[in-house]
């Protein structure tokens, strides 16, 4: 029997492994994600360009994000970020507010920085990334050839998530009756602040839009389930009325139906729906919730939760596009039909296929 010379066995192992690399680099691209950090920006800071721009490059794919600068700090479309302060103001606080008070611009910059800040549990390690705000319909990026997204980060803003998880006001002490916290309550610590001293102690106020003091998403829940519950027992209690039944009848006839109705009603959501454009033409949609209450997800219905960092979103089910769009939609509305919280988010990470 021969034996193959050792330096023969070498060239073929060598061969073979290039031929098989070469294969792996075709069938598993290397992804190159859409992610921002290539645009300049200041540590801690944000900027509202004055017209929509281009990101991303020959690898990762190239799109153009809208804005709309419509002066005074103030836009729709997206602005680029990479703020990640997750607590309450200070200055808006009852004991460190400065003791001559606020401007009102004083008090929208406080706002601000949580406006644009994204809510990650731990630091953000993202570094820049977009705030959209859906009004107009603006919050939209193009790409610059029709494809398909495989997927985006998406996460709430810090203005959200404290309006989301505890209203307005945050302090040591609620009502039962408004489901809010009171400014006058206990002081208690900044959400996020490591502190050990309770001199650092206070309540807190952070005005929703328009200077509407919100109250929780779970808060909303239980006012709604009352009111749900209130509508139905009126309804009710004069059915019992009207067909000659005595005040006792009537308001027996409210209490059983005000639990019924009570238990039967559920909301409480913050959501966003993604919807893919082909020349002018939709393609579909993806809906996906920022902050949810239990029983109103109709796929999900045990999922209850705020979302409290990045999460990954599949868009593949848009298809083929060449323009996505982000709209928002909640259940807490004033008497016109619009959101009580902001209607903003944050985007990173876009994937092209």
């Amino acid at each position: 029997m021969k034996f193959i010379p050792k330096y023969i066995v070498a060239i073929a192992c060598i061969a073979l492994f290039n031929a098989c690399d070469d294969e792996l680099e075709v069938k598993i691209p290397y992804p190159n994600d859409i992610t921002f950090n290539e645009l300049t920006l200041d540590r801690f800071s944000y900027e509202i360009y004055d017209a929509p721009f281009n990101v991303g490059d020959d690898e990762s794919g190239v799109v153009t994000v809208n804005v709309s600068n419509t002066g005074n700090g103030t836009f729709s479309g997206f602005a680029l970020s990479n703020k990640n302060f997750r607590s309450y103001p200070w200055s808006l606080s009852r004991d460190f507010a400065p003791a001559n008070g606020l401007t009102a611009s004083e008090t929208q910059q406080a706002i601000d920085s949580t406006a644009f800040s994204v809510y990650t549990d731990e630091v953000n390690r993202t570094e820049n990334y977009l705030v959209g705000n859906t009004t107009g319909d603006n919050a939209y990026f193009t790409l610059a050839q029709p494809g398909i997204v495989e997927h985006v980060l998406l996460a709430n803003t810090s203005y959200n998530y404290l309006l989301s998880n505890f209203g307005s006001i945050y302090s040591g002490t609620s009502d039962f009756e408004t489901q809010a916290y009171l400014f006058s309550g206990e002081a208690i610590q900044n959400h996020q602040i490591a502190n050990p001293s309770i001199d650092l102690y206070s309540a807190f106020n952070l005005p929703a839009p328009n200077s509407v003091q919100a109250v929780s998403l779970r808060g909303h829940g239980e006012l709604a389930k009352r009111e749900a519950g209130r509508a139905a027992g009126e309804i009710a209690k004069q059915a019992v009325l009207d067909a000659g039944g005595t005040e006792t009848e009537a308001e027996d006839a409210y209490d059983d139906t005000y639990d019924d109705a009570y238990d039967a009603f559920n909301t409480g959501y913050v959501k966003l729906i993604i919807e893919g454009y082909l020349d002018g033409s939709t393609t579909g949609n993806v809906e996906f919730y920022l902050a949810v209450r239990t029983d109103v997800d109709p796929e999900n219905p045990t999922y209850s939760f705020i979302l409290n960092d990045w999460r990954k979103v599949d868009l593949t089910p848009l298809g083929e596009v060449d323009k996505v769009l982000f709209k928002m939609a909640s259940s807490y509305v004033d008497d016109q039909g619009k959101m009580i919280y902001p209607t903003t988010f944050c985007l990173d990470g876009i994937r092209l296929q």
